[in-house]
């Protein structure tokens, strides 16, 4: 059982969605500097580092698909638009003008 203070890193894992081991490997980054298992604890101010870092981790994730998605849709209208668009037809040599009209 853990103590009142502490919070196992499964469970962390399971609320952040993400693997244990990102979280384990993590640990030193956030000041844990024993060797942790999936089933150890630890202290929930260091949870609250973990936490903050995955889920700022997990926001910028976030906001590069959805510019990205921005980007391609933007991508794809242009070329809709073009497609779109009528094509221009170049006005005939001057030398083709002259012989068509002496036809005319």
């Amino acid at each position: 059982m853990t103590e009142p203070n502490q919070i196992r890193i499964n469970e962390l894992a399971r609320e952040l969605e993400v693997k244990a081991k990102a979280i384990i490997d993590y640990l030193p980054e956030a000041g844990v500097t024993e060797k942790k298992t999936h089933s150890s604890s630890i202290d929930v101010s260091a949870a609250v580092i973990v936490r903050k870092h995955f889920r700022d981790a997990a926001d910028a994730e976030a906001a590069a698909e959805e510019k990205l998605l921005r980007t391609r849709s933007q991508k794809e209208s242009a070329a809709k638009a073009a497609r779109m668009k009528p094509a221009v037809v170049a006005p005939p040599p001057p030398l083709l003008r002259f012989l068509r009209n002496l036809l005319l």
